[in-house]
Parts: structure tokens; sequence; C-alpha cells
């Protein structure tokens, strides 16, 4: 995999993990911020509502107290019901003697001849203090609260002033039912035993509220699971004074959408940039690296003996330059093969260049080390151990067949071009531009290949380099004939220098 593939898989894969810690990030941090903010907000307004909740009371005991402290209106009927009617808050009046015996009544929630002396509210009043009750349902089969309070007169209690408030009337709902605390968020007040006082749906007054068990502190918030599956962020607060308790109730379902919602755009966000990612890493590769694989196989297929020019026009600009030097080499290699063609050079039996080829190559050469446009330079000698053997046990037609076979190991390893023989077992190579390392790979390879493949015949190998060992082409073929000299002391070997 070349490194431009690498780099658009590792980019992407970088791009994928990050997401992936967005989205852990993201998710851990808004879920603790909107719980802890959500939280402190239903609170804050629970206990402004609580506030208010007392205030109102306040205001209407104080109603109940003038009406018990002016006995003009609870002596006369008339005036009590101008009175009941002039107090919105107010849904029926009672005045009981100390007896709790009906005196007078304006509203239809009280029936005159019920007993309501051992009523808690009547009974509360008589010891000289404003209550208010728990919520009842009154005659009228409606959900209603009593607040009452005693007659005083010269320090003795004449009586009590019961006020009866409707709980599916607008007086509550006026307060607190324009509140919004998101979605489908809404308050709830419920009495000391949990009978719900007040709720947006109205059909939910007078039954038991199901968080009231649980919230046990005079002020606090917490999340809770409803029996319906549905999960709510409660901040709530207990009234001393009534003991009631007032929840505001916000669903966790709508924050949860949101979040849901965010993490889905960082999701196609990611998608959208690995796909950005991959597509210019596409058009990347198409427009550099494929054009490069071909120049680099045009140069790899000279060493098979194709020479064939590269089209400027059909790449991008940025590999002008290397086309360009790719071309000119190509012009001197095609003058180098018409020159050593037109010599007639080629061995008989091997169909490797001869020692005439060898030579015009080599005059080649030394002038464009002369001229220095010649960067790098190996030249191999070669020799065929137990060759002579071979030919003096098995005849010379078995000789020909392994000098055969080894000019092929030869052109495989380093292509028809680069092999030349001396004469008898003896041959060279030459190879241009080939870094020294891969000079030796090469010789190697071809080392391996004969001991394998030639019958009873291996080769050593002597190998010298310009610039590295010399700078003539005199001097590197007595390099190379001596490193030659050195591997035919053991055979089977290759030695440079």
């Amino acid at each position: 995999m070349r490194f431009l593939h690498k780099f658009t898989l590792l980019l992407s894969i970088l791009v994928i993990l990050s997401s992936i810690i967005q989205f852990f990030t993201f998710d851990r941090f808004f879920r603790l911020t909107t719980d802890s903010l959500l939280l402190t907000i239903n609170e804050k307004a629970a206990n402004n509502l609580g506030e208010s909740l007392s205030a109102y009371f306040k205001n209407i005991g104080g109603l109940v107290q003038r009406i018990a402290s002016d006995p003009t209106i609870r002596a006369n009927q008339e005036v009590l019901d101008k009175a009941n009617s002039i107090i919105p808050e107010i849904n029926g009046i009672i005045i009981l003697d100390a007896q709790g015996t009906t005196v007078l009544v304006s509203g239809a929630e009280v029936n005159p001849s019920v007993d309501l002396s051992q009523r808690k509210y009547f009974q509360r009043a008589l010891q000289g203090e404003t209550y208010i009750s728990d919520v009842f349902t009154s005659v009228s089969n409606r959900q209603v609260i009593a607040i009452s309070t005693p007659i005083i007169e010269n320090n003795k209690i004449l009586g009590v002033v019961v006020g009866i408030v409707r709980l599916h009337e607008n007086n509550l709902s006026s307060m607190f039912g324009n509140k919004s605390f998101g979605r489908d968020g809404f308050i709830e007040i419920s009495d000391g035993h949990g009978t719900i006082v007040f709720h947006p749906d109205r059909n939910s007054i007078g039954k038991t509220a199901e968080n009231f068990d649980t919230l046990h502190d005079l002020a606090g918030s917490t999340v809770l699971k409803v029996s319906s599956g549905q999960e709510y962020y409660i901040g709530y607060r207990k009234i001393q004074e009534l003991n009631w308790l007032i929840s505001v109730n916000t669903p966790t379902a709508a924050i949860t959408e949101f979040r849901s919602m965010m993490l889905y755009q960082i999701l196609i966000i990611t998608i959208i940039t690995v796909l950005l990612v991959i597509i210019i890493g596409t058009y990347t590769m198409r427009r550099y690296t494929k054009p490069l694989d071909k120049v680099i196989k045009a140069f790899s297929s000279i060493k098979e003996g194709k020479y064939k020019k590269l089209p400027l026009d059909r790449y991008a600009t940025e590999f002008d330059e290397m086309i360009q030097v790719y071309n000119d080499t190509i012009d001197k290699l095609e003058e180098v093969h018409i020159t050593l063609k037109g010599a007639a050079d080629i061995d008989g039996l091997t169909g490797a260049y001869n020692r005439r080829a060898f030579d015009k190559i080599l005059e080649l050469l030394t002038q464009e080390i002369q001229t220095q446009s010649l960067p790098s330079l190996g030249i191999m000698i070669l020799d065929l151990d137990h060759f002579k053997q071979l030919n003096d046990t098995q005849g010379h037609l078995t000789g020909d067949d392994v000098l055969k076979d080894f000019t092929s190991i030869a052109v495989s390893v380093v292509g028809a071009r680069s092999v030349f023989r001396f004469g008898g077992d003896e041959f060279a190579i030459i190879l241009r531009n080939v870094p020294r390392e891969k000079t030796t790979a090469f010789a190697e390879e071809i080392r391996l290949q004969s001991e394998k493949k030639l019958r009873g015949c291996t080769v050593s190998i002597g190998i010298a380099n310009y610039p590295k060992n010399a700078n003539t082409i005199d001097e590197i073929l007595l390099l190379a004939d001596k490193a030659l000299y050195i591997s035919k002391e053991t055979k089977n070997k290759v030695t440079s220098f």
C-alpha cells in the first residue's frame, strides 16, 4: 500500500475516532449540564410558586378574617351574599356558631342541615387559628378546600366563618395554568394526604399524586419515572403552613430528543467528512499515484528491453520533468541499441550481446563518464564453475545447453540489453544507473538460480561500481576482474568492491 493510500486511510480513521470521542464527550457533558440546569430551574420555580401559593391563601384567609370581624356581614344574609359575589376567590361562605350550628350560608357548596361541628376545620378554628383544610368532596360533588377562622369578640370565640374554594374553578388556574415548563411540562399541587389540588388536567384533581410519597424533603429536585414510563425533571417545595406539596415537572423526553438530534448532526457531519476525505484521497490518487505508477512501470520495462516513450499531454504538469527525463533516456538507449544491432553484435549461440558489442558500449560509457552525464554504473564479470569438466565428461552439446540456460537466467534477472558473452563460459553484465546494493542483489539472484538450475555448474561473480570504486572504465574492469578472481577461489560466490 502506497503512502497516499495509507495517509487517506489513517485520516479517515482519525476522523472516525474523533467523532466517537465527540459522541461520548458531548453526550456526557450534555446530560450532566442539562440535568443540573433543569433541576435547578424547576426547584427555583417550585420555590417561587410556593411563595405565590402561600400569599394567595393568606389573602383568602385575610378575606375570611375580615368577614369574621364584621358583624354586619355575619348577621345579614343579603350582605353576606353580596360579599360572596364580590370575592371571586371564595365560592361559598358558611357562618357557624360555637356549637357548629349553621347560622348563614352563601353559595351552593354546603347543606345547612349537615352537622359541621366535628369537621377538622371547625375544630381547629375553635382553637383560635385560621386553618386550611385538605381536599374533600362537597355536597355538589365538587373537589373543594375549606379555609376557616374564628369569630372573636371580647376575647371570646363566638363561632367560625368558613370559606369554601372550588378546585375546579379558575382560581388556581389563573395563577398557574399559564406557566410553561418545556413541552408537556406542568405544575402539580397536592395536599397533606397527597390528594391533587391543582393540575392542568382537571381530571387529575382529587386523585393521589404519584410522587407524593417520594419527595420527603422541604425542598429539592430529582429525576423520577412515573407509572406510565415517562421520566421527569422535578423541582419541588413543601408549604409548611399548609403542609401542601408543589412540584414543577418537565419531561426528559424533549431533552432526549434534542440530544438525539445533536448526536445525529454529529454523525451526519462525520459521514460527510469521511466521504470528503475519501473523495479527495481518491482524486489525489488518480491524479498523482496512478500516473506515478505508470511512470515507474515504464522505467521497469526498460529492463525487459521495451522502449516506449510516454506522452506528456496525458499526465499532470507536475510529471513533466520526470517524463522528459524518461523520454531522454529512451532516446539514448535506442541510439545505443541501434548502434549495437548495426554492428552484428549478437552471440550466435546464446543470443546475448557479444564481445564486439561489449567493447562498443564501453566506448559510449567512457564518453558519458568524461562528459559527466552518467550518474552511476555497475559492471559484473561472471565465470561458470566446473564448465570445462562438464564439457570434457558430457560433451559440447551439453555445455552449449548450459551456456544457453545461464544466459536465460541472467536475462530474466537484469534484462536482455545488459548481458554480454565474452567467449567460452565468461560473461559480463552492464547496469546503468542502478544502485550498488541492487547490483549486488541481482548478482546474488543470478548465483542462486544458477546453483538450482544449471546441471553441475555454478557461477562466480565479481563486481565493481562507478564512481564508488573507480573513475574510468578500465579501472572498473580491472577491479571487477580482481573480484572475480577472489570468487573463483571458493567458487559459487559474489564478490563486490
